[in-house]
């Protein structure tokens, strides 16, 4: 839709004032003159030498697509004012899928992974552009404080799959960890079913197995075959611990290395869109990103995997803390301290609560007008009134009771 000419013939710089209440433009004004049902940003303006330069966009809004229509204008010395307008739709950012991960790795483009737990965190990865958003089992340890991840359901799983979803539901390939005990079964079905609630009532893109055994390619092939896409992980699998005696380093012999290699071989074969390895030694790493088709993601992997995953709450530093930076896994950079903050933040509203600081008159923003006012006090005084006679009633009942306790009825 074009601009009105009526409305090019009266912008003026004094035109720049209020926000556009869609885009949330800083510097920007409503403007309905060509459109009753239509929303105008205007912005930039721009005083150059003695010539005025105006450019500004006019923005058609919606909940799908935005379009956006650049005007410039210099204002010529007889106040004719020539106009070039040009069109430039704004588009979606491209949605990330299993496909576009493998033509990553074949350009040698790095892919980006965060795992996250919750609406806020998912909001952030989104805006940060990040290409893949693991929803892992790992929330039990980061969000529900287990020791473990082995005691989070799939009931729960499902529960932080759809706040992530609502948190990021257009760009990131969303991935949800299949939790211990939902897919380990002889009879696969049940890993598929388990699968399609992931997606059905999670929203999930696809689903996360550890393991590269046999019987869990197995698993992975029958899910895919299902029509859900599966990223496989292989190296430390922490839902294995109580078989790897705990949370240790894999593939530092040549034997281990090796095996780890065919089992991220058996699940590519299985049919698995990628593959994390996690805490492998970094050569042994790359010999497997070099040997697979699929993409690798690596967390304390070296970087020689076609991309790397880091936890939101690690990466950030939200439980940073000079008492507890032993929470903090040693292949985790900190990009943020955000729990020394959060800390600092806490305690300073603790002590403006104890010491009368705050709300105050800042945050006690809604009043009465003076005539409602001086009629609740009144209707104050009037309560405080009968409640005094009411207090003393009550003082002369229990002197009298007192009196007459332990049948004690005599008088002087």
């Amino acid at each position: 839709m074009m601009i009105s000419s009526h409305f090019r013939r009266s912008f003026s710089i004094g035109t720049l004032r209020r926000c556009c209440t869609v885009c949330q433009t800083d510097i920007g004004k409503l403007d309905r003159s060509y459109s009753s049902n239509r929303t105008l940003c205007v912005i930039d303006t721009i005083q150059r030498n003695n010539n005025l330069t105006l450019r500004f966009r006019s923005s058609t809004h919606s909940k799908t697509e935005t379009t956006i229509r650049y005007v410039s204008s210099s204002a010529n010395t007889d106040g004719n004012t020539p106009t070039k307008d040009t069109e430039k739709p704004v588009k979606k950012p491209k949605k990330v899928t299993t496909l576009s991960m493998g033509a990553m790795k074949r350009r040698g483009e790095k892919i980006t992974m965060v795992t996250a737990y919750d609406f806020p965190s998912a909001v952030h990865v989104d805006r940060a552009g990040v290409d893949v958003l693991l929803v892992g089992d790992s929330c039990a340890m980061v969000e529900l404080g287990f020791e473990t991840t082995q005691p989070i359901t799939l009931d729960q799983m499902i529960h932080h799959c759809q706040a992530v979803k609502r948190g990021a539901p257009n760009r990131p390939l969303l991935v949800g960890d299949m939790p211990f005990g939902s897919y380990e079964y002889k009879d696969v079905d049940i890993a598929l079913k388990n699968a399609y609630r992931m997606v059905k009532e999670g929203g999930m893109d696809a689903v996360k197995f550890e393991g590269g055994s046999e019987a869990r390619a197995n698993i992975v092939r029958h899910v895919v075959e299902g029509g859900v896409a599966v990223l496989g992980h292989v190296g430390l699998t922490p839902q294995a611990i109580s078989v790897l005696g705990g949370f240790r380093a894999q593939g530092r012999t040549a034997a281990n290395a090796r095996s780890l290699l065919d089992d991220a071989l058996r699940l590519q074969d299985a049919g698995a869109f990628a593959v994390v390895l996690e805490c492998v030694p970094a050569n042994v790493a790359t010999a497997i990103t070099e040997a697979l088709e699929i993409p690798t993601i690596g967390i304390g992997a070296g970087g020689g995997t076609s991309g790397q995953v880091l936890v939101f709450h690690d990466l950030l530093g939200m439980l940073s803390h000079p008492h507890h930076e032993e929470f903090v896994p040693r292949f985790c950079k900190q990009y943020a301290r955000v729990g020394m903050e959060i800390t600092n933040g806490l305690a300073q509203f603790k002590e403006e609560v104890k010491n009368g600081a705050f709300p105050g008159n800042d945050y006690s923003p809604y009043k009465m007008n003076k005539m409602e006012e001086e009629i609740f006090n009144e209707l104050l005084n009037n309560d405080s009134k009968k409640e005094g006679a009411s207090a003393s009633s009550l003082e002369d009942t229990d002197e009298s009771e007192q009196l007459n306790l332990y049948g004690n009825n005599k008088t002087d």
